[in-house]
Parts: structure tokens; C-alpha cells; sequence
């Protein structure tokens, strides 16, 4: 049997029927679970795969010609949690931050989308940090992404976890010292879903970007809690997904003004998130974009314009994304 055929019949083994517990992935719609199995791998230590299936379409994917960049993130975060509950022992009530993500797309192609739900397969190799009493406080991953066999991208990333009392403990001493500044936001208006690269206005989260200098951009951040994928539960802080969503929009607003090209259609090709602060949902949040000069990626054969996003509370960056997109 050949290499190509003995990975086709490991990945043979993971299961599409049906999705994993709910409560593994920390999401509460059942709609909203794409884990499907997993598996620990053989032949190397602590590396395993999971088994994800991509709808054709979703809220987030606005049934466009390719699986949206945030569900793929989505799967990977998913991964994320699930390994660290079902192989690393985690207690389900514990909370959990994502800390940095990296990704780099491979293949433009292998995202579009086809007549049938995407079976998608990913490895991580996790390594988790633990305390001195054997519990894992965080975990760092790498890893790479298939959808139908065809490679996706690359990514590594972090996520740490919290006991309910320490997580508690870390919301309260943040909001004590925001105390006096917290409190109703005033209402924004939404930009132009085509504006942002969106269809639905129902999944645009910034305003109208604004001019803030030479090849910048601002808007403000808006948090609809009511919406099914980005706040699927209750949450006491604007949650990474949105912001990184929000940046995104901008990113894309910001190359279509600048350089005369419809957002429609920008697709992001590499990201580098960091978050360095909870993003308070009773808290004005700022993001601004600082575009860089076009540069052509040879892997994937186009032309990437690389945007930098920060997005700002009080003047202070609670989280900062560095993308490359691409029509």
C-alpha cells in the first residue's frame, strides 16, 4: 500500500455522522458544532486529528462560492477546546481565552465550496502547560488543515483556561479598574454590508469607515448580542471572533477605498491575532487600519495587499491582527 493510500484509510476512520457533544466545543446550538470525531495519532505524541464538516451554507457564509475564513477559524478554535477537554482533561466549566492565532492559506481553490457538505480533516500537535499541580492551564497548537483531502492552510495558536473562581476573579479586577468609565454605548449606524464585503446586513459589525490619515482607516465596533454564530451564548466581553470579524471588514473596507476595488470578494490569506486584553461589550471599541503596499505572494500565485488592525478601548489595544488579502 502506498504512503497516499494508508493516510486515506486513516482519515477513512474518522466519522462525518454525527457532531460531537455540544458542551466539548462551549457553543449551545447544536447548528453551531462542526466537530464531528477525533482520533489520537500513532505515530507521534500528543498530535491528533479532527474530523470537521463545513455547511454549504450558514449565517457567517452568506452562500458565497467559498467556505467563509471565520467558520474556518471557527473549526480550528473548536479543535482547540475539544482537545483540550477530551484529551487533556479540562474540566468542562472552565472557561478559556484564545491567546494568539496564526494561519497562512495554501490553496485559494480548495475553500470554495461544492455541492456537498466540505469533510474536513485537521491536525494539531497540542502542547499543554500545566501548573505544578498537574493541571492544564493553557495549551499551544500547530497544525494543518484539509478540506477533502486537498491541503487548506497551516496554522499554530494558543488558547489558556481558567477555573470558574480565577476567571471571575480576572472580570472583576478588570472591571473595577474601568469603574466609573463603563455603561451605555450610543447607537452606531452599520456600514454598507457590500462596503465591508458582506451580504447580509444582519453580519456587518463596524460603522461606516472614516479616513484617520495616510493610508488608515477607522470605525467603531458594534456588538450585536443577538446574533446566533457570534454570541451563541451569553458572554460578558466582546467575544475574539467578533473582533477578529471586525477587523476583517475593515481590512477589506480599507483596500477597496484605497485602491478602487469592489471588497466583494477579498479573501484574507494569511492572519496573525493577538489578544492582549478583554474587549468590554459596555466599553466604546475603536479599530483602525494601517494599509502596506501591495507584494505578490508566489505560493499562491496573486497579488496580497498586507493591512494591520488594532482595536482600541480607552486608547489601549486590547487586540491586534495583521492580515494579507487577496481578490
Amino acid at each position: 500500500m502506498t504512503g497516499s493510500a494508508q493516510q486515506d484509510q486513516l482519515r477513512s476512520a474518522l466519522r462525518y455522522d454525527s457532531t460531537v457533544p455540544r458542551a466539548m466545543v462551549h457553543r449551545a446550538a447544536i447548528a453551531e458544532v462542526f466537530l464531528t470525531d477525533s482520533r489520537r495519532t500513532e505515530d507521534q505524541q500528543d498530535t491528533y486529528e479532527v474530523a470537521a464538516q463545513l455547511p454549504r451554507a450558514h449565517i457567517m457564509g452568506e452562500n458565497a462560492t467559498t467556505h467563509d475564513f471565520l467558520l474556518l477559524v471557527e473549526v480550528l478554535r473548536q479543535g482547540g477546546v475539544f482537545l483540550a477537554h477530551a484529551y487533556e482533561k479540562v474540566d468542562l466549566d472552565e472557561s478559556f481565552i484564545f491567546r494568539d492565532l496564526r494561519i497562512q492559506m495554501l490553496d485559494l481553490a480548495a475553500v470554495r465550496t461544492g455541492s456537498a457538505p466540505a469533510r474536513a480533516v485537521v491536525t494539531f500537535a497540542v502542547e499543554p502547560q500545566r501548573k505544578r499541580n498537574g493541571r492544564v492551564q493553557a495549551i499551544d497548537f500547530s497544525g494543518s488543515f484539509t478540506i477533502e483531502g486537498k491541503p487548506v492552510l497551516r496554522f499554530s495558536g494558543g488558547l489558556a483556561f481558567f477555573s470558574r473562581n480565577v476567571y471571575k476573579a480576572l472580570r472583576a479586577r478588570r472591571r473595577d479598574a474601568l469603574a466609573g468609565v463603563l455603561g451605555a454605548l450610543p447607537v452606531h449606524v452599520a456600514a454598507d454590508p457590500a462596503s465591508v464585503g458582506r451580504r447580509n446586513a444582519y453580519n456587518v459589525v463596524i460603522t461606516q469607515p472614516v479616513m484617520a490619515g495616510p493610508s488608515t482607516l477607522s470605525a467603531t465596533v458594534l456588538s450585536d448580542t443577538s446574533h446566533p454564530h457570534l454570541f451563541d451564548h451569553q458572554l460578558d466581553h466582546i467575544p475574539g471572533n467578533l473582533l477578529m470579524e471586525a477587523a476583517r471588514q475593515l481590512a477589506a473596507a480599507s483596500v477597496s477605498s484605497l485602491h478602487s476595488i469592489s471588497a466583494n470578494g477579498l479573501q484574507v490569506t494569511s492572519l496573525d491575532a493577538r489578544f492582549q486584553e478583554f474587549a468590554e461589550l459596555d466599553l466604546p471599541a475603536k479599530a483602525v487600519a494601517r494599509v502596506e503596499q501591495f507584494r505578490l505572494d508566489a505560493s499562491l500565485g496573486t497579488l496580497i495587499v498586507p493591512v494591520v488592525v488594532d482595536v482600541m478601548q480607552r486608547d489601549s489595544v486590547v487586540a491586534s491582527f495583521r492580515m494579507e488579502v487577496a481578490q
